[in-house]
């Protein structure tokens, strides 16, 4: 009985030591876990940082796109009759209204053979060469040999004259009974003549083009008047060169008028854009600084000193007026935009900025627009746009390298997490090295014991116990 109490489970000592060796090993890895959960906080950190550098991204964008006059500045131009023409205005273009009257549309001329044969393909015609004159252009003689003196080879060897007129070939008659016509179009409004001069002595006269008839057109240029001037021309029906910033498109002839304005809608549809991005990257600050009383839960950034840092920015941005203003309008608020003390983010009186745009577009703009692309001024000389520009080009500028004046707040603040995960990857890389080498010295120590132990219970200590054992039973 006493023999058997000496081992338990096969083992000598009847100690469990396999599982004593983990438990002593899972105390010693403590800190190794708490490195590494330690840098997990930190991943989440960074992937927290890289959505807002994104978010904020996104706002510079819209930002950049309204820190000039050009880009800020809108204009629409309305047709009193569209039948007639229709209008695009840019943002060069000057609010007033245009009297329009379409004198003429541009056409380009069309030619089409006297008549029609019976082959295209058959090189049926006389040889010799097509002269091409008219337009400003001028295009050497046409050889036309036996090689291409087909209708299909005549009107190949003019598409690769260069001339100004394009040639193609039509069935005007039936499948069984064909009449195959060569089609001259002009690339502009001149009109050009077509001259084939037969030298050979064999076969038919080359195509003629008469022009007259129910297939010419002649080529012609656009006409309009523009508030009484008259005469203007032009080779399109697409004229942007009359009206500063405005493009016309001719539809027919006739008299209309050509309303520019101040396109409010289109700005307040950019000024929404803003506030929206503004607010979606405020939201992510307040997400990951939050903290919940009650469920004692903190944001993956709370108390973080960057991230209060950037939310600093924004607000003072949001709130500080624009230097060198003369009109009422040195501030968002001023235009209807205004900030949320417990959250930051922005809302529009929508009534106050249709006033201000309506009212004074100009000064709306030079609020936004202000000094952007002089150097040297301060940072509130400069419009609300281009404060924004500058300053979140400051925050989310990719990181350079160490000591650089161009790393970015943010990306600033990534890489030194990241040094810091870099730093535990290390830590508990050593640390599991002399782990493995003390649980490898562990496992030999409890071998070595328990190969004692059972030497002892097999010799003279073995004999003895068993002899006492017996004189116990008798």
């Amino acid at each position: 009985m006493a023999n058997s109490t000496l081992s338990v489970g096969g083992l000598a000592t009847g100690i469990d030591t396999k599982t004593l060796v983990s438990q002593l090993m899972a105390l010693e890895r403590r800190p190794g876990n708490l490195l590494t959960a330690q840098k997990k906080t930190f991943q989440g950190q960074i992937d927290a940082y890289n959505l807002l550098s994104s978010s904020l991204g996104n706002l510079k964008t819209a930002m950049a796109g309204m820190n000039t006059a050009a880009t800020f500045h809108s204009m629409s131009a309305s047709v009193a009759d569209s039948s007639f023409l229709t209008a695009q205005a840019s943002s060069t273009a000057v609010a007033g209204v245009h009297t329009v009257e379409v004198t003429s549309l541009a056409k380009f001329q069309r030619q089409v053979s006297a008549v029609g044969y019976s082959s295209s393909s058959d090189l049926s015609f006389k040889t010799g060469s097509i002269t091409i004159a008219g337009g400003d252009s001028t295009v050497s003689p046409i050889t036309i040999d036996g090689t291409n003196n087909s209708l299909n080879g005549i009107a190949d060897a003019i598409n690769k004259s260069g001339a100004n007129i394009t040639a193609s070939v039509i069935n005007g008659g039936t499948e069984s009974s064909p009449s195959y016509r060569l089609i001259l179009n002009g690339k502009d409004t001149n009109n050009y003549s077509i001259t084939y001069n037969a030298t050979g002595l064999t076969g038919a006269d080359g195509p003629t083009f008469p022009q007259s008839g129910p297939t010419y057109v002649a080529g012609e240029k656009a006409g309009v008047t523009v508030d009484g001037i008259a005469g203007i021309t032009r080779s399109s029906n697409n004229i942007s060169d009359v009206i500063p910033g405005v493009t016309l498109n001719l539809l027919k002839i006739g008299t209309t008028t050509v309303t520019v304005n101040n396109d409010t809608s289109a700005v307040t549809a950019k000024i929404n854009n803003l506030v929206n991005g503004f607010n979606d990257a405020m939201g992510l600050i307040n997400k990951y600084s939050s903290y919940d009383t009650t469920k004692k839960t903190a944001g993956v950034l709370s108390g973080d000193s960057t991230l209060r840092s950037l939310r600093t920015d924004l607000q003072r941005l949001v709130g500080t007026p624009v230097s060198g203003v003369t009109t009422e309008y040195s501030l968002l608020s001023k235009i209807g935009i205004t900030s949320n003390a417990t959250d930051g983010t922005l809302s529009i009186d929508s009534t106050k900025l249709s006033a201000a745009l309506s009212t004074n577009f100009a000064a709306v703009t030079d609020l936004f627009t202000r000094n952007t692309g002089v150097a040297d001024k301060e940072s509130t000389e400069y419009g609300i746009a281009e404060q924004f520009n500058q300053r979140l080009d400051k925050l989310t500028h990719a990181y350079v390298s160490s000591g650089s004046t161009d790393n970015g707040i943010i990306s600033t603040r990534i890489n030194g997490l990241n040094k810091k995960m870099s730093n535990i990857d290390t830590q508990v890389t050593t640390m599991e090295r002399l782990l493995t080498q003390k649980e490898e010295n562990l496992n030999k120590q409890f071998a070595t014991m328990e190969s004692l132990v059972s030497n002892l219970s097999t010799g003279a200590w073995g004999s003895l116990l068993s002899t006492l054992g017996n004189m116990t039973t008798a």
